[in-house]
């Protein structure tokens, strides 16, 4: 199962401890995924689509606790690639009812209209949580792949997907109150509201009741941390071993110049030294090269030395 997947299933999990924050819950999950029919004053049609398969028994649960008389059904509805979707039904007389008691629809002189400000009737910070909760469910997702399992991990990314820019914005502004800041953008036909900062998707995870989501999060955070810091250990040792390697090839091709132009026997006694220390150790950086010289010295004074033996060589290679 997929991050965005085990999130969710913590989410329903978690259940809710009063009706009031089960109604929160469906409107915002109403308000995000479902799709109704007014007809003649009345609730001709009334479903959820989701990928999400075991969300039938979950809202089953939360239903029939707050209808008794509630009638839904579930049956598969189409497939796109990989993913199956869902067609979770109501009964007309139940999802009247939730529609009006989550203020998804309002009644005005005995008609039946939509209602524009759902998300105003869920004031408390509570209610507010399972609302933001209820939309994630209904069109929320994370691109977040943990590095387990030889998978390759992707950035820390969290949205939600809709055609109602106000439903997007409403929960900006719920987002807001508890210091996350998402942005709203649009792509193609949908507006996107998301959040790609670490700090900010783990708080997203914990004001949902997704707790052990957070942990997990938490943990490969560090996890990618520590990798990305020896990572660049490994770099900066293998960058430093490769300048050590160019120097020790730029010193040896002088010696050699020396050697078959004049003979080290006649070069200065402290660089004839140097040049047969170096010779004996063709690999070994200036450091190493310090702690096998005989004569004491420091880095600074052996590379001039080897400067020395560099300019001289291109000297006779010039003449």
């Amino acid at each position: 199962m997929s991050f965005s997947k085990d999130v969710k299933k913590e989410v329903l999990d978690n259940g809710f401890a009063s009706a009031n924050l089960a109604l929160a819950f469906l409107c915002g999950l109403f308000d995000a995924s479902s799709h109704f029919k007014i007809e003649k004053n009345d609730i001709t049609e009334c479903y959820i689509s989701t990928d999400i398969d075991f969300l039938f028994d979950h809202l089953k649960n939360i239903v029939s606790k707050i209808y008794k008389n509630a009638e839904m059904t579930c049956s598969q509805n189409f497939k796109i690639g990989q993913t199956e979707y869902f067609k979770i039904s109501f009964d007309n007389a139940t999802a009247k009812q939730i529609l009006l008691d989550t203020k998804i629809i309002k009644l005005h002189n005995g008609s039946i209209l939509k209602n524009g400000n759902a998300f105003d009737s869920f004031k408390t910070i509570e209610s507010l949580k399972c609302f933001v909760a209820g939309t994630f469910i209904g069109c929320g997702t994370s691109g977040i792949k943990l590095a387990e399992n030889g998978r390759k991990a992707t950035g820390y990314h969290i949205e939600l997907s809709n055609q109602s820019y106000q439903l997007l914005h409403e929960i900006s502004v719920a987002l807001a109150q508890f210091d996350i800041f998402a942005k709203l953008t649009k792509r193609k036909n949908l507006y996107v509201l998301y959040v790609k900062d670490a700090e900010q998707v783990s708080n997203v995870l914990a004001l949902i009741g997704a707790s052990n989501a957070v942990l997990m999060l938490q943990n490969e955070i560090v996890t990618r941390q520590v990798r990305n810091k020896v990572n660049r250990q490994n770099n900066c040792y293998v960058s430093n071993f490769d300048k050590t390697l160019d120097a020790s090839f730029n010193q040896l091709e002088a010696i050699k110049v020396l050697d078959e132009s004049l003979g080290l026997d006649n070069l200065p006694q402290d660089i004839q030294e140097v040049a047969l220390l170096r010779l004996a150790n063709p690999e070994e950086s200036l450091n190493e090269l310090l702690k096998l010289s005989k004569t004491p010295m420091t880095k600074s004074a052996l590379n001039h030395k080897f400067q020395k033996i560099i300019k001289l060589a291109n000297k006779i290679k010039g003449n």
